[in-house]
């Protein structure tokens, strides 16, 4: 029994590390988005069977929240569970020190960042 739970864990981590390399791929190729983070549980260097991606979109739009967070979980498609957590340039520089978000940047990974021109 402990080999299977051992066998399900590597999996998973696995598709978890499959799942964020496809996400970079997919996202950084949009010409919006500008930065991509990956935060929470997964960032702090956790990977079990409870552990999801946490991810942090910088992203130009003039789409709404749910209407940019449907466009991108549509996109993305993932076989883990995903939190989405997408911003304007504008919206994050507001928010950045509220609790929320100050709590997220403490352990960011910054995945991909758009040079600027």
């Amino acid at each position: 029994m402990p080999d299977l739970l051992h066998q399900k864990r590597a999996a998973y981590a696995a598709r978890l590390q499959e799942s964020l390399d496809r996400l970079i791929t997919k996202l950084s190729a949009l010409e919006e988005v500008e930065r991509l983070s990956l935060v929470g549980s997964y960032a702090r260097g956790r990977a079990d069977l409870f552990t999801d991606l946490d991810i942090l979109v910088i992203m130009r739009t003039e789409l709404s929240w749910p209407e940019r967070l449907c466009q991108l979980y549509g996109l993305l498609a993932l076989p883990v569970d995903l939190d989405l957590f997408c911003y304007t340039p504008e919206e994050f520089a507001a928010l950045r020190e509220r609790p929320f978000l100050k709590n997220l940047l403490q352990k960011e990974v910054v995945l991909y960042e758009r040079k600027a021109p």
